[in-house]
């Protein structure tokens, strides 16, 4: 078994809970407020920000030619979704620039982008590699799983963006490249090490649960 169906098990409960929670559900049925959808991008955008520097310091504690070359393509895939879809669509729904830069991180995304920081700076590499893949994958389960139950109403729904950004073919291809890396990089993996990343990977979905759960205010 690859190490990342051991990672995939370990959360499957936490990752359908996130898939029902309130949230993502009024988005794929078009009923969510759109004051809520605000602050959610908003927060969204923040959370993006600190996700792109723990990418780029999870680079930095590597030598290794190829995986700097590999998350180097991952941190220009996340800018490239950030700047492509995420901000002209703050812009669409009427964020302000001053509004971004004056925003608060809720708690829990402080907490959590700390929590992954920590695990590079105590583990290493791939203790982070696993941290942030949670993240990027667990989007792309959402997305997959609420299109397949709920195609008619997304396809309706004013924040069809969003699920068309989690399924379309780059983020896919770019989830699965993320994968299919770690599990080279963890081929062979038992003891310690693998109890640790797979507590790190559960520990990271547990955080994503209460930041839907934290939106919904």
């Amino acid at each position: 078994m690859k190490f990342s169906d051991q990672l995939y098990a370990g959360v499957n409960d936490l990752w359908r809970e996130a898939a029902d929670k309130p949230f993502v559900r009024e988005m794929a049925l078009g009923t969510l407020s759109e004051k809520r959808f605000r602050n959610y991008m908003i927060q969204d955008y923040l959370y993006l920000l600190d996700y792109i520097e723990i990418l780029c310091f999870i680079r930095s504690q590597t030598e290794d030619e190829d995986l700097r070359r590999f998350l180097l393509a991952v941190i220009n895939e996340t800018e490239s979704e950030t700047y492509r879809v995420h901000l002209p669509h703050m812009r669409k729904i009427g964020v302000s620039d001053e509004e971004t830069a004056t925003a608060v991180r809720l708690q829990v995304i402080s907490e959590y982008t700390e929590y992954m920081r920590e695990q590079v700076r105590e583990h290493g590499f791939l203790a982070g590699l696993t941290a942030l893949l949670q993240c990027s994958w667990l989007y792309a389960y959402i997305g997959e799983k609420m299109t397949a139950e709920c195609s008619e109403e997304i396809a309706a729904s004013p924040f069809r963006f969003w699920f068309d950004a989690y399924t379309c073919k780059e983020y896919i291809e770019a989830n699965q490249m993320w994968i299919d890396t770690l599990d080279r990089e963890t081929e062979g993996i038992t003891g310690d090490t693998a109890v640790l990343l797979k507590n790190i990977f559960r520990t990271c979905a547990e955080y994503e649960n209460k930041l839907w759960d934290d939106l919904s205010f």
